[in-house]
């Protein structure tokens, strides 16, 4: 009897471990990428372009941010301009800004999760609906994208926002046109 219960503990032992695996495995984007160490840095807001990218001012240094983990609407697509206006509350020209840095983009610019006044900027963007979740990068926002989608907030009143990726793929064919 005792070996009966004994291999089926090492059984559900196993098993369970193989439910939890497949769990991390399929949220393994937003834990090691969102929760990885990263690299600090602080500086000042020197300037904003649009709702996802800035430039921060660090030891004298320039340095050009994208926000991580988001996509926010082009300045000249639909709730552009209101997702640059909202950055720009959170973070004005001036203000301190803490970055955790992630990654380098193709283009050169420091890709990071930007602090200001202790408020994560890139979440709040997704939160009310400034910016999309880029789930092509991380899942770390998702859960916010949908609270957003649920609450028909910013670009979520629309019944159906055309996302930043779609909207430069459309400007393109019509630069070629």
């Amino acid at each position: 009897m005792n070996n009966i219960s004994h291999k089926t503990s090492k059984l559900i032992l196993l098993i369970s471990l193989g439910i939890l695996g497949f769990i991390i495995s399929q949220f393994s984007n937003f834990n090691l990428t969102y929760l990885m160490p990263s690299k600090e840095v602080q500086g000042s807001i020197i300037k904003v372009y649009d709702g996802d990218t800035l430039t921060i001012l660090h030891n004298g240094e320039k340095f050009k941010v994208r926000l991580y983990g988001i996509d926010a609407p082009e300045s000249n697509q639909s709730y552009g301009k209101e997702a640059t206006s909202h950055l720009l509350t959170l973070c004005p020209i001036g203000s301190n800004a803490t970055l955790k840095i992630k990654d380098k983009d193709k283009y050169n610019r420091i890709v990071a999760i930007v602090f200001c006044n202790d408020i994560d900027v890139n979440a709040n963007l997704v939160e009310n609906g400034f910016a999309w979740a880029y789930k092509e990068y991380s899942n770390a926002y998702t859960h916010l994208e949908i609270k957003a989608r649920l609450a028909h907030k910013g670009l979520w009143k629309d019944s159906n926002p055309i996302k930043p990726s779609v909207f430069r793929k459309q400007e393109k064919l019509k630069e070629i046109k």
